[in-house]
Formats: C-alpha cells, sequence, structure tokens
C-alpha cells in the first residue's frame, strides 16, 4: 500500500469516528447537564422557601433585615447591632459611677460622668441612626418592635438633653441625677427588647407584656 493510500484511509477513518465521538460526548453532557440542572433546580426551590421562611419571620418580628443586600448597602444594615453596646455600657457605667459619687462624696468623679454622658449620648445617636438604615423608612411591626424603635429614639434624644446638662457647671445636679438613672432604665428595657426581636419572643423566659 502506497503512503498517500495508507494516509487516505487514515485521515477517512478520523473524519468517520470524530462525529460519533462527538455525538457521544454530546449526549453525555446533555445528560450530565440535565443532572446538573435538575439538582440546581432543587437547591434553588430550597432556598426560596428557606428564603421565603425567614422573609416571614423577619415580618412578624417587624424587622426588614436586608438580607439580600450586598456591598455597603448590607454592611450598613448589619452595623446596627454592633453600635448598641456602646451607649448601653456607658450610660450604665454613668449611672454606677453616679451612684458611687453619691455614696462617698467629694471623690471628683464628676469629670468622669461627664465623659460617660458625651460618649453615651453620641453611641445612641449613632445608634438611633444605624436602626433606621437596618429597617429602612418602615414604621410598621408589632408592639415590640413599635416600643423598641421609638424608646430607641427617646435614648438618642435624652441622650443629647443629658450631654448639654452635664456641661452646664450651673445645672442642677439632681436634674442631672434623675435623667442618668431614667436612662439606665430605659437601656435596660431597650436591650430586653431588641433580645426579643433578635432572639424571639419570651427569649429570658420573661414575658413583658
Amino acid at each position: 500500500m502506497k503512503p498517500i493510500q495508507f494516509m487516505a484511509i487514515v485521515a477517512a477513518s478520523l473524519l468517520w469516528i470524530s462525529p460519533a465521538q462527538a455525538h457521544g460526548d454530546e449526549e453525555h453532557g446533555e445528560a450530565a447537564s440535565a443532572v446538573v440542572s435538575d439538582a440546581a433546580s432543587e437547591e434553588i426551590q430550597s432556598a426560596q422557601g428557606h428564603g421565603d421562611t425567614a422573609a416571614d419571620h423577619d415580618g412578624a418580628n417587624g424587622q426588614d433585615a436586608g438580607e439580600g443586600d450586598k456591598g455597603v448597602v448590607g454592611v450598613l444594615k448589619s452595623l446596627h447591632p454592633a453600635t448598641v453596646h456602646f451607649p448601653i455600657a456607658l450610660f450604665f457605667m454613668a449611672a454606677l459611677t453616679e451612684l458611687f459619687i453619691i455614696a462617698r462624696k467629694g471623690t471628683g468623679l464628676e469629670p468622669a460622668v461627664r465623659v460617660l454622658v458625651y460618649g453615651g449620648a453620641a453611641g445612641a445617636v449613632v445608634a438611633a441612626l444605624f436602626g433606621w438604615i437596618h429597617t429602612g423608612l418602615w414604621f410598621g411591626g408589632d408592639t415590640t418592635m413599635q416600643v423598641h424603635r421609638w424608646n430607641g429614639m427617646l435614648i438618642a434624644v435624652l441622650g443629647l438633653a443629658m450631654a448639654y446638662l452635664a456641661s452646664r457647671a450651673s445645672a442642677s445636679r439632681t436634674l442631672l441625677r434623675a435623667a442618668i438613672f431614667s436612662m439606665a432604665a430605659l437601656v435596660l428595657v431597650q436591650g430586653f427588647l431588641g433580645g426579643e426581636l433578635a432572639h424571639g419572643a419570651n427569649h429570658l423566659g420573661i414575658s413583658w407584656l
């Protein structure tokens, strides 16, 4: 057999085999794609089902967590729980320090209370701002959500009033103390309500309604 004839036979064989192999691969690929598509569809349906459940849960608690948001907006919406710790700690420390001043006069801790009040007031404003970013301009929700929302606004306003009183040397210390201890009570209630929204009703085994 001449080389040219041999090469022609080999070329013809390749042309005949290649479509068959390609067709076989195509069928195999289509079958694999169908399996993957079915699995993906099941996962998507499952995810949608879980998403609906989460949305219903958030709606029942009066929250719009914005779980679908990504990027800067998603980060901003997730910062509210982190910002509430600072005003809680600072206002409670202000109240405890004021109690120490009452118990032991002449300790010279009045400037420390002033600093704690300043920090707590600033933190309360930031926490309230991120609370509105978290939910958006949404005024719905159940009783727990409504009380939590407006109690947070009251804390921010009272914090600014306390900062003003603390900055004035002529201001009545009795009035400032009343505001500080009232703030401690409001912060305690606010923390409990936040726990109700985050972890579910009666999360401490205590029903407030």
